[in-house]
């Protein structure tokens, strides 16, 4: 059985009702019954036995006043959607597969193939401005069931079509096309359902449609409401008459109000616009051309009585300012825009130029005023660099600011400490940010940000450093008892540690343990040193490292001479030092005079040996063996060495201090060096928002004159994002030190710009690693002193091929009525002919994925952020160059953008008729309303009592046409469209399979941009 298909039954019948046959008389269907009496017989006689036939009544929708809320397992669409597609079909899904059959008293029609079931689904409009009420609620108490009153009849579907509206669907094939007619097939077909349903018995379900065609922007109630006259009496509490026949419906084709009771209710309301398929097919690939993406900026006026910018240019000092996005290939074909002050190509003005230089200047004289008087420095301003606002002006001036000046370490440009700084870094990132007009505008927006959101901003950067201040009033603290911990070691350890005289053996000279003795009591607690990195390496395996006092216990010293009662009797000025030995020396060399062997302790008083035997078990001292004695020499000097390592100041106040922090990972390493920690805040989101919030035109300009409806591709304009970053950078690091924040303002605070949540977590991947790995540009202070502005991408580091990344820009209402379409490039191929060969007569077509194969980036390229421009424009990166898109691979096909309808519950409707003649119908997707329902208007409803037909045309030779091949090899099945075709064949016709769009990135990329 295949799983990737849907069978379709008309109608399932299981039990007594399986011999429901001709017409029901009463309210009850009846079946005959014959039952065989037998008896005991008397002595030898013959065996009594009666035969008796009788009428049977089963149960019918007249003994119905309730449904179950658990026999329902979905309706379509869910209660309370705002913006159902109005062209889609109304529905209500069964889990038992029999259940809208089971008390249906109707027996199947020969020639439809349809069962009419006990209850029918119904929509009725609640009024508003699309026209009245259909309905009134009923308000009588005491009623089995609640009830409305329908005021407009021709608002219910045909109650003699009912059986068209009701069908059973299974998640699987049941083998081929079933012959309704066939009672063998049907019998192999029931046969193979029982055993998909004792396999998985979620795997099937029973569903009712309402063919109703809805009105867009109009409120809806459904009601499951009783199919026969039976089940609406009952339902109203009437009785039923002994002379209603049971097959009579609910409500006929008269006029009048029609009172029906109802099992289950929900309301929703339809969209103005139509489904996915419909709006899908509206977007058009649109070739983006100037001026989407810049926008005139006029810098011609005189800034600060600095010299007027001229450009190559007409009209002189007017530049172009750009976004966030910008026409694919700007930077590889340049335009006099681009090139306005000969930074890509020299020009007649060499850069940097005239205007460049005195801004420089002028941006130096906060720097200058550190090493002259302000009139000096002003003077030298004026007369040399041509900055006239300065020229006579005594006191200093506020200067504009040098963005990125701290973490570059840059304090001056185009010098440094008086010197012309190298050729090479006067085209670096901080020269052409901060010496190009757009990108000192870029870098504003940034501090817009800031300043707009400071209170929050600053909020934000306390609570999520932990409790900081704190912990750097621990560190000075523990600054102070580093220099009080070292001061006693050096007084107290470190001069009895052993010193040998230069060129003494070691067997001559037994040195003094002292130190060794006094740590006594830590030595548990002090490990030994690790080998040096050379020593590990020569090693064949990372050695194993022990306590001190283990390897003391382990060794010939054992711990009796360090023991407590032994340095008491020890001490200097102990009665045993001086009554024995008044110098006292030979005491602190014992240690390592027993570690070397030539002092032991006495030996153990021991019984002789003896045997005795017991039960027949020997028990003999050299039978049971001695216990193990370890001999080994300790090594007075190296552990000397491991405890006064131990010991240190540094390495037992940085453990105890670490522990006693509540700060973020990342700053835990700065109490390393015990010095106050100079950290920063981190802000992870999208900083794109802030910037679309001033304007979609400060966000991208003119992104606006894409028309509606379109799809095309952009890219990132990398040096606009990056000037925007760092503005947003360098004003947080002021408002920091305002705020005396604990930083040095070397921090990167903001390095998101694009929002990064379409990209999933790898296998066992960490969210922080996640977050690293999406950042838009590395911390500021690792750009290289020599990177160029819009090359320092944190996805794409140095060694990687660069490129800039393609956006798809969308515009139009389909992403923002179904926001989770599937989107990803799709790597193109040829078509295969019949024979396996490569048809390269028509168009590309997307590469084929094998089975269970992994997707790979040669296949499939998923998004790497997202943005929204509202209401209506939406932005996706992939991770493509332009030319990568157009005509990259081996064989240069390029790439398809697809745009996907994600698969889930089935669902069932037509297309909305397109203006103009109707759309040929090759396959049954092409079916419209216009084809079911024709008129101007339509009845409102698919209905067979028309005798509308509609049939398969042939393939009329459009370019889809071979796309719809494979669908027509089944729709070929059901030849046409009829008044007695099965409730299966409608289920299939009206079957919404999910759409699949994919538009080749050569159709969205207009030729490229001369070169000049």
């Amino acid at each position: 059985m295949s799983a990737n298909a849907y069978s379709f039954l008309p109608w399932l019948r299981t039990g007594l009702t399986t011999r429901i046959q001709g017409d029901v008389a009463g309210p009850r269907a009846k079946i005959p019954v014959e039952l065989r009496l037998t008896g005991d017989a008397i002595e030898d006689g013959p065996v009594p036995y009666r035969e008796v036939k009788e009428s049977v009544q089963l149960y019918g929708p007249g003994d119905v006043v309730g449904v179950d809320p658990r026999a329902i397992s979905r309706t379509e669409p869910k209660p309370g959607i705002p913006n159902f597609e109005p062209n889609y079909l109304a529905h209500v899904e069964f889990y038992d597969e029999d259940f809208l059959w089971r008390y249906s008293p109707a027996k199947p029609d020969d020639t439809t193939k349809r069962l009419a079931p006990w209850l029918a689904l119904i929509v009725l409009s609640a009024g508003g401005e699309t026209g009245p009420a259909e309905f009134e609620d009923g308000v009588l108490p005491d009623k089995p069931l609640p009830f409305v009153k329908v005021t407009n009849p021709q608002a219910l579907q045909p109650s003699g079509e009912l059986g068209a509206w009701a069908h059973v669907q299974v998640n699987g094939e049941l083998g081929e096309r079933l012959a309704l007619g066939e009672p063998a097939e049907m019998n192999a077909a029931l046969g193979r359902l029982s055993r998909v349903l004792r396999e998985s018995p979620d795997s099937a379900c029973s569903r009712l449609l309402c063919p109703r065609h809805l009105k867009p922007a109009t409120t809806y109630h459904a009601f499951l409401v009783p199919a026969f006259e039976a089940g609406r009496l009952a339902g109203l509490g009437e009785p039923v008459p002994k002379e209603l026949k049971a097959t009579v419906p609910s409500w006929g084709t008269g006029a009048g109000q029609v009172v029906l009771p109802y099992y289950h209710r929900w309301s929703f309301t339809t969209s103005t616009v139509g489904d996915f398929e419909y709006l899908v097919r509206l977007l058009k690939p649109y070739e983006a051309d100037d001026p989407v993406g810049r926008r005139p900026m006029d810098a011609h006026r005189a800034v600060y009585d600095l010299p007027p910018l001229t450009t190559p240019t007409d009209p002189q000092g007017v530049l172009k300012l750009g976004g966030a996005l910008q026409l694919p290939r700007t930077d590889s074909h340049p335009d006099a825009f681009e090139n306005w002050d000969g930074y890509l190509t020299e020009q007649a003005s060499p850069y940097p130029n005239h205007w460049q230089r005195a801004m420089a200047s002028f941006v130096n004289l906060a720097q200058a005023y550190r090493r002259q008087p302000p009139p000096a420095a002003n003077a030298e301003a004026a007369g040399t660099a041509g900055v006239a606002a300065v020229a006579g002006v005594t006191d200093p001036v506020i200067t504009p600011p040098l963005y990125g000046c701290w973490p570059s370490l840059t304090r001056t440009l185009l010098t440094e400490d008086g010197q012309p700084v190298p050729v090479d870094q006067q085209r670096n990132w901080v020269h052409r940010l901060n010496l190009d007009p757009r990108y000192r505008v870029a870098a504003q927006f940034g501090t817009k940000v800031v300043q707009a959101r400071q209170e929050e901003l600053m909020a934000s950067a306390w609570s999520q450093l932990g409790d900081i201040q704190r912990a750097n009033a621990l560190i000075r603290a523990g600054q102070l008892a580093r220099q009080l911990g070292n001061s006693l070691q050096g007084k107290h350890l470190a001069p009895t540690a052993p010193a040998r005289p230069p060129g003494a053996a070691a067997a001559d000279q037994p040195v003094s343990a002292r130190a060794l003795t006094l740590t006594a009591p830590v030595h548990g607690r002090v490990v030994e040193r690790r080998a040096s990195a050379s020593a590990r390496a020569a090693a064949a395996e990372e050695p194993e490292l022990f306590a001190v006092g283990y390897k003391v216990d382990r060794s010939r010293v054992t711990a009796a001479p360090m023991s407590a009662p032994m340095r008491r009797i020890t001490r200097p000025g102990s009665r045993l030092r001086k009554r024995l030995l008044p110098t006292g020396a030979q005491f602190d060399v014992l240690v390592d005079r027993i570690d070397r062997g030539e002092v032991s302790a006495a030996r153990t008083k021991g019984a002789p040996p003896v045997t005795v035997a017991t039960f027949g078990v020997d028990l003999s001292l050299a039978a049971m063996g001695e216990a193990e004695v370890v001999d080994d020499q300790l090594g007075v000097i190296e552990a000397i060495d491991d405890m006064l390592d131990g010991l240190r100041a540094e390495k037992t106040l940085l453990e105890s201090l670490a522990d006693s922090m509540n700060l973020p990972e990342r700053l835990r390493l700065a109490i390393g060096e015990l010095i106050e920690i100079q950290a920063y805040p981190v802000f992870d989101m999208p900083m794109y928002e802030e910037l679309a919030k001033f304007s979609a035109e400060t966000f991208v300009p003119n992104i606006g004159l894409l028309p509606e409806n379109s799809i095309t591709l952009l890219e990132n304009n990398r040096q606009f994002i990056e000037s925007y970053l760092i503005g947003l950078n360098h004003e947080m690091a002021r408002e920091l030190l305002w705020r005396e924040f604990p930083t040095d303002q070397r921090g990167t605070p903001f390095r998101q710009f694009w929002d990064p949540r379409p990209v999933p977590l790898k296998p066992g991947e960490s969210r922080e690693a996640w977050r690293e790995r999406l950042y838009d540009i590395l911390p500021l202070h690792r750009w290289s002193k020599t990177a160029k502005l819009g090359e320092n991408n944190h996805r794409r580091p140095s060694g990687e091929k660069q490129f800039k990344d393609l956006v798809l820009v969308i515009r139009g209402e389909l992403l923002k009525k179904y926001p989770n379409v599937a989107i990803y490039a799709h790597k193109a191929t040829w078509p295969l002919n019949k024979d396996g060969t490569q048809n390269k007569t028509g168009e590309r077509t997307i590469l084929p994925i094998p089975a269970n194969v992994p997707l790979t980036d040669d296949m499939v390229r998923l998004p790497i952020y997202e943005a929204k421009v509202s209401p209506d424009i939406y932005l996706l990166g992939f991770p493509l160059g332009e030319e990568e898109a157009r005509s990259g691979g081996a064989d240069g096909l390029g790439w398809f953008f697809v745009l996907k309808e994600r698969p889930g519950d089935p669902r069932f409707g037509l297309d909305e008729p397109p203006p103009g003649a109707l759309p040929e119908v090759e396959v049954w997707n092409d079916a419209t309303w216009g084809h079911l329902d024709p008129g101007t208007p339509g009845s409102g409803f698919i209905r067979f009592d028309r005798g509308v037909e509609v049939g398969l045309d042939d393939f009329n030779g459009d370019d889809d046409d071979e796309e719809k091949q494979r669908q027509r090899e089944d729709d070929v099945n059901i030849p046409e469209w009829a008044h007695d075709v099965s409730a299966a064949d409608v289920a299939y016709i009206l079957f919404q399979a999910p759409v699949l769009v994919a538009v080749h990135a050569q159709e969205m990329l207009a030729d490229a941009r001369p070169q000049t």
